[in-house]
C-alpha cells in the first residue's frame, strides 16, 4: 500500500505561499521550499509533484483569501460606492502593515512569468477577471441607485479600478508614505467620475430633503 502522506497540506501551501510570495517563482528553491515547510522533498513531490504544481496551488490558495476579502467588503449592508472604497482602503491598510513590501501575488507572478507561459498567465488574468466582474456588478448597483452616472459603463469602470490595483501595488514597492497611498485612490475615484463614499450619503440626503 503508498505512504499516507502525513501533514497539513493547507499549512504546507500556506507556508509555500509565503516562500514565492517573497522571493518570486523563479528564485524559490526546492530547498527554500522544504526548510519552509518543514518537510522532505520525497514529501513535497508526493503531495504536488513538482515545484511548479505548487506554485500553482498556492496561487489558488492565495485567491482564495481574496475571494473571501470580497465577500467582506463588497458584499455588505452599506452603500456600494462605499464598498468599494473599502475594498481599496483594505488595500492600503494591508500593504502599509507589510514590512517585506511582498506586493499582490497575482501582480508579482504576471510581472515575472514571461508571456509564453501561457498557464500561469491564463490562471492570473482569470482571477483578476473575476474581481472585475465583481467590481462591475457593485458598480452597477451604484449607477441604478442614482450614486453613479447613468452615461458611466460599470464594466469600463470595473477595468480602470483592477488597473488601479496593478498599479497601487507596484507602486507601494517604492516606499511611499500611507498618505500618497490614499491620494492615489482618491485620484483614482476622481477619475473615474466617482463621487468619495463619504460624500455618496451627504449628496443623497441632500435629494431627500428637497422640497
Amino acid at each position: 500500500m503508498p505512504r499516507t502522506i502525513e501533514f497539513d497540506k493547507q499549512e504546507t501551501l500556506r507556508r509555500a505561499m509565503g516562500v514565492f510570495w517573497r522571493q518570486g517563482y523563479n528564485a524559490t528553491s526546492i530547498k527554500d521550499l522544504t526548510l519552509a515547510t518543514r518537510l522532505q522533498p520525497g514529501s513535497l513531490y508526493g503531495a504536488f509533484h513538482n515545484k511548479r504544481s505548487l506554485f500553482i496551488a498556492a496561487l489558488d490558495a492565495y485567491f482564495l483569501d481574496i475571494r473571501q476579502r470580497i465577500q467582506d467588503c463588497l458584499h455588505n449592508g452599506q452603500a456600494p460606492l462605499t464598498r468599494l472604497r473599502g475594498f481599496f482602503d483594505r488595500l492600503i491598510e494591508e500593504a502599509v502593515c507589510d514590512p517585506d513590501k511582498k506586493g499582490c501575488l497575482l501582480v508579482n507572478t504576471l510581472l515575472e512569468m514571461p508571456a509564453e507561459d501561457t498557464e500561469i498567465n491564463s490562471l492570473v488574468s482569470k482571477m483578476f477577471a473575476e474581481v472585475e466582474k465583481e467590481f462591475a456588478r457593485v458598480l452597477e448597483e451604484a449607477r441604478q441607485r442614482g450614486d453613479l452616472a447613468d452615461d458611466k459603463n460599470p464594466a469600463a469602470l470595473a477595468q480602470l479600478l483592477v488597473a488601479g490595483i496593478y498599479g497601487l501595488r507596484v507602486y507601494h514597492k517604492t516606499q511611499p508614505r500611507t498618505s500618497a497611498l490614499r491620494e492615489i485612490v482618491d485620484g483614482l475615484f476622481a477619475a473615474l467620475g466617482v463621487p468619495m463614499a463619504r460624500e455618496v450619503k451627504s449628496k443623497r440626503n441632500t435629494r431627500r430633503n428637497r422640497p
